[in-house]
């Protein structure tokens, strides 16, 4: 029998340094709206759901999901305990295998998502991820058995670990086995393809401008590169 592979992307519209930003809309829709339709395409995935908060002012995010993709599980939980929505999310869903990628990433590359799904049931890891060094800030993925997340929740007690979701896993290596994705696709130019400041968005109209919302990876990556300019509209916020 072959496990269930479910989607998971946390939500909420109290961003710090970019308030309601999954909602702002481009090209005819919200951000939120291109991400999910982006991570409906990922063919390997058997449910989508979207793990927002119990705040009222998310009750926006709830309503946009259940009128556009009613095919999407809604799951709703603490702020700050991500890791305990997460938790709730797997419960909720039965999930065997949990795809984490954040909704503040609006150029999610589909095909390497299958991949990773892949690597991760023929290693049979706790974990599965991409390496920061490898792709540009923004396409990483996070493949994990369920269990390792349900055990981090029973077990994790600091706040960083509860906010971030994945840490206990990692920095317990005697407990379980991480696997980094061996990617060996084409080179990506210096770019920054997550949505955390207003720079980002501009960057985000632009390129969806240019090659549209639902553009493949590949497109952009070209694209990226034939216009460096493009590229460097939002570099100031590098990450190091």
């Amino acid at each position: 029998m072959q496990p269930k592979v479910v989607f998971i992307t946390q939500v909420r519209v109290g961003s710090t340094r970019l308030p309601g930003k999954v909602l702002e809309r481009v090209e005819g829709k919200t951000l939120l709206s291109w991400f999910l339709q982006r991570a409906s395409r990922v063919s390997a995935v058997d449910e989508w759901v979207v793990a927002t908060t119990e705040n009222a002012r998310d009750d926006v995010i709830a309503s946009l999901v259940r009128e556009e993709f009613p095919e999407i599980r809604v799951v709703r939980g603490s702020e700050n305990d991500v890791l305990s929505r997460y938790a709730k999310a797997i419960r909720d869903s039965e999930a065997d295998v949990v795809v984490r990628i954040a909704s503040d990433c609006p150029f999610l590359d589909w095909d390497l998502v299958g991949a990773c799904i892949e690597y991760r049931n023929r290693t049979n890891a706790d974990v599965v991820k991409t390496r920061r060094e490898d792709l540009p800030v923004g396409l990483d993925v996070e493949v994990f058995r369920a269990e390792a997340l349900l055990r981090a929740d029973r077990e994790a007690s600091d706040p960083a670990h509860r906010e971030h979701v994945g840490p206990y896993v990692y920095e317990n290596p005697g407990l379980f086995d991480v696997a980094w994705f061996p990617y060996d696709g084409p080179e990506w130019p210096r770019c920054r393809l997550t949505l955390d400041y207003a720079e980002d968005l501009g960057f985000v109209r632009h390129v969806y401008g240019a090659v549209g919302p639902l553009a493949p990876a590949e497109s952009i990556r070209l694209y990226l590169k034939e216009h460096p300019e493009a590229a460097a509209m939002n570099m100031q916020h590098e990450h190091p």
